[in-house]
């Protein structure tokens, strides 16, 4: 093989963290297509927010495609903004999957090797009774 051929040093790496990047941080955003489906989009600044279940700030796409990100009530300058990546009542995203993506799952503070020496629903998911 030639030069040309060989994998260069560093990408294997380099698009793992690509697309742990995309993983973690992309939005659904209407596709522009009309079709009412969604695309993953990276949205800057929005995707350092923390996470809250009573966040500050509100977010939507216009029909331009554009964001706007919008106070929920008064802010105090200084105040860290927080954004709402999942409701801990929302059943959309299992939680195994949610711990994945985001490295947390709302409401649960019990150690990691906790969970998981408890074999907890969160990393073990519990099949159905029969």
């Amino acid at each position: 093989p030639s030069d040309e051929d060989e994998i260069v040093d560093g990408l294997e790496d380099a698009v793992r963290g690509a697309f742990v990047i995309n993983l973690s941080r992309a939005f659904a955003a209407p596709s522009g297509a009309d079709d009412g489906k969604e695309e993953d989009r990276l949205e800057p600044v929005l995707d350092m927010l923390q996470h809250s279940n009573t966040p500050n700030i509100k977010q939507k796409y216009t029909d331009d495609g554009s964001i706007e990100i919008m106070a929920r009530g008064g802010i105090k300058s200084g105040e860290e903004l927080f954004n709402k990546y999942k409701g801990e009542e929302d059943i959309n995203m299992p939680y195994h999957k949610f711990f994945t993506r985001f490295g947390f799952v709302p409401g649960v503070t019990e150690p990691v090797a906790n969970l998981i020496a408890e074999r907890s629903s969160i990393f073990f998911p519990q099949r159905a009774a029969v």
